[in-house]
């Protein structure tokens, strides 16, 4: 489990840049016509939903004279969008919307994506989200526990679905076969719609993905990847609970191409940070299962550096990166 200790230390020992608040200039940062959010999945995802509920009271925030309007860039786990992103110009009129894994966790998967963390200006998280480990309804295994002993006594012969290497869920469910010393055979999804379907069947032994994903699925929820347990969910425990401290959790918001002046920075944060928090967007958040958790800029990069050095770790461990 990453410590409070440890999240500032990686975060003094990283090389992304923070702003040089003390050398701000003073007078108000020139803001772009028109903003582009750019959401790394396709219309309809709950990614999408969030971030077009996003725009109108960021606009707003923005003091209304600048449009905000989004565009999707889906494909290879959202590493269009960020290598998008990340050749813009830095002027604010491109930003991205997002998750936390297409910036910490795929470039150690793909180095040829040709960006890194460092090529990013983090400027606000804007939500979370919760994992939870599924079985199917006709499912023999009540608790993590009788899924657990079953997989030691066969291993890798029950499966656990995810979107792909990399992805929180999968990193969730090699973490949890670290931490109970078994191994499960991993299957990766490219379309979300299609892992459900197989959990529901029966195809899947377990699936690991967002509780927006399962809360109408009718599969039987065994924990959840959170610091507590969560009213929206239920009265399901969490893994840490049941004596797996598995660290990963989903997260994300609004990240820009490198060198946005340090002015035009604080700018969109604060517009960032004040939409948030409008009932418009939390009405929404609420109804697509998501949970509202802003962040600076500042507690955002410390985030995503820890994240990074966590996913280097345990991708490592698992001989997936790539050279």
């Amino acid at each position: 489990m990453t410590t409070r200790r440890q999240i500032a230390a990686a975060a003094l020992a990283c090389t992304l840049p923070l702003r040089a608040w003390a050398q701000a200039p003073a007078e108000p940062a020139a803001l772009p016509r028109t903003i582009t959010l750019v959401v790394p999945f396709g219309p309809g995802t709950v990614v999408d939903i969030m971030a077009r509920a996003f725009a109108d009271p960021l606009r707003a925030a923005l003091g209304g004279n600048t449009s905000v309007v989004v565009l999707n860039r889906e494909g290879a786990g959202g590493s269009i969008a960020a290598g998008f992103v990340a050749q813009q110009r830095p002027d604010g009129a491109t930003i991205g919307f997002g998750p936390s894994g297409m910036l910490t966790t795929q470039p150690f998967l793909v180095p040829s994506l040709g960006y890194r963390l460092d090529r990013f200006e983090p400027i606000c998280q804007t939500f979370e989200n919760i994992f939870a480990l599924a079985v199917p309804a006709q499912s023999p295994y009540r608790t993590l526990a009788d899924f657990l002993a079953a997989a030691r006594a066969q291993p890798e012969n029950l499966s656990f679905g995810h979107a792909g290497n990399g992805t929180v869920g999968h990193l969730i469910g090699r973490q949890l076969e670290i931490l109970a010393g078994t191994r499960l055979s991993d299957v990766g999804y490219r379309a979300g719609g299609q892992m459900m379907v197989d959990a529901q069947s029966g195809t899947l032994d377990m699936v690991i993905t967002t509780w927006a994903t399962l809360r109408d699925s009718g599969l039987r929820l065994l924990a959840i990847a959170a610091d507590a347990r969560d009213a929206a969910v239920g009265d399901v425990p969490t893994l840490a609970e049941l004596g797996y401290p598995v660290n990963w959790r989903g997260f994300g918001g609004l990240w820009a191409p490198r060198g946005l002046p340090a002015a035009l920075s604080r700018r969109l944060e604060a517009a960032c940070l004040e939409a948030t928090a409008s009932e418009g967007y939390g009405s929404v958040m609420a109804s697509t299962a998501q949970v509202v958790a802003p962040l600076g800029a500042e507690q955002f990069v410390t985030r995503l550096v820890a994240e990074q050095r966590d996913a280097q770790a345990l991708l490592s461990r698992l001989g997936l990166i790539s050279r």
